[in-house]
Parts: structure tokens; C-alpha cells; sequence
């Protein structure tokens, strides 16, 4: 059997280096990093970016560490997935390219019985994946995505909550949802931090059905 493959779109990318998370979360779910694929365009932007940074306003991301540690990721394109879906797909406005090319890929793997997810901290285009005329793409996907709120609860779960806010306070600009919940001017208790989480949890499942995987329970 097949090991399961883990997608990641470019925003969970730029989020988890940044808070120096990214080998740290794979860990949780014990995966190897030849069962990671990225978009095959990440490295090329990001560079690109990272040289612009360079002479232009900083960006909130820590673009050379997302670099690094995706260097030796498996890399997919347009030309990994059906064009047919992948026209459907790009039919919906919230939906860019690269995850189109995410989505198609990993619910391709899933109907050829190969358990794989997609990473991804795209929610507008997680809520607009109800049109009928792209059921034979979607529910595959159901209980195969996980997003930013469920990862870090995730790694708070194994690591500790004092770990996660050190690595995720002094750099919540990256993100506005993480900024609110650890803290926009003072660090938040743990409580109030899982709480959060949860809820913007919650929130997503009840706007996207059985998309989520089921976590927490």
C-alpha cells in the first residue's frame, strides 16, 4: 500500500516556516518529506519575492525559511491532474490555480485508495466547494483537509502550549486569525488560546460540511 501524501498550499507554507513550525507539524503526523508536495511553482515565486524583499516594504513572512525547508518537497503542476476538472474548478472565482491543482491531486490520490490531504489555509475557497457540477471532485476531499487553526492546535496538543506561543507570539503578524488568538498586544492564556482555536474550528466545519478531518473530535 501506497504511503499517504501530504499537500500544502503556499499559505500554510509561508505560516508554518515563519513560525518555525513547518518540521515540527509534519512530525505530528509522522511523515516523511518525500511524502510532501508542494506546488511546483513555490520555489520560483518565493525567491523571486525574497530578492524583491530586499528593496521594497518587508513582508510578514520569513520567506527564506519557507524556502529552505521546502527545498527537497515533491513538486506537482497542471500537468499532474485532469484538465477537465481543473477547467470546472477554475470556473469559480475563489478558487486560484494552485489550489485548483492542489484539490484535483489529492482527490485523485484519495479514489485510487491512496489516504492523502491537502494543508491548506485557503478558507474562501474551502466555503465555495458546494456546487454541485463539481461533487465528483469534492467528496473525496470530505475528512481530508485540515487548516492552519487545526494544525496548530494539533501541535500544541504534542509539543505544549508554552513551545507553540514562544514560536508563534513574537511572529502573529503573519497571520490576522493568530494574531487574535494569541495575543494582538499581550500573550493569551492557554486557555483562552485552545478556546479559540476551536472555535474558528467549529465555525469553518459548519461552513464547509464534511470537509475538515474530524479533529479535534
Amino acid at each position: 500500500m501506497a504511503s499517504s501524501v501530504y499537500c500544502l498550499d503556499n499559505d500554510i507554507i509561508l505560516k508554518l516556516a515563519t513560525c518555525s513550525l513547518f518540521e515540527k507539524t509534519l512530525d505530528t503526523f509522522e511523515v516523511e518529506i518525500n511524502q510532501v508536495k508542494i506546488l511546483e511553482t513555490f520555489q520560483y515565486k518565493f525567491r523571486e519575492a525574497s530578492k524583491r524583499k530586499r528593496t521594497k516594504n518587508p513582508v510578514n513572512y520569513n520567506l527564506e525559511a519557507a524556502l529552505s525547508v521546502t527545498e527537497l518537497c515533491n513538486k506537482i503542476s497542471q500537468v499532474d491532474i485532469n484538465q477537465d476538472d481543473f477547467i470546472q474548478l477554475r470556473k469559480i472565482e475563489e478558487i486560484d490555480a494552485g489550489e485548483a491543482i492542489l484539490l484535483i491531486y489529492v482527490s485523485c490520490l484519495n479514489q485510487q485508495n491512496n489516504l492523502s490531504y491537502l494543508l491548506t489555509g485557503d478558507k474562501r475557497c474551502l466555503k465555495v466547494l458546494n456546487a454541485p457540477e463539481i461533487d465528483n471532485i469534492v467528496q473525496p476531499l470530505y475528512g481530508r483537509i485540515w487548516c492552519l487553526e487545526q494544525l496548530i492546535l494539533k501541535d500544541i496538543e504534542v509539543y505544549g502550549f508554552d513551545c507553540i506561543q514562544k514560536k508563534i507570539y513574537p511572529v502573529r503578524d503573519c497571520d490576522t486569525n493568530l494574531k487574535l488568538i494569541f495575543g494582538y498586544s499581550v500573550e493569551l492564556s492557554e486557555d483562552t488560546v485552545i478556546v479559540a482555536l476551536e472555535n474558528e474550528i467549529t465555525t469553518l466545519k459548519q461552513e464547509t460540511k464534511k470537509l475538515l478531518y474530524p479533529y479535534p473530535d
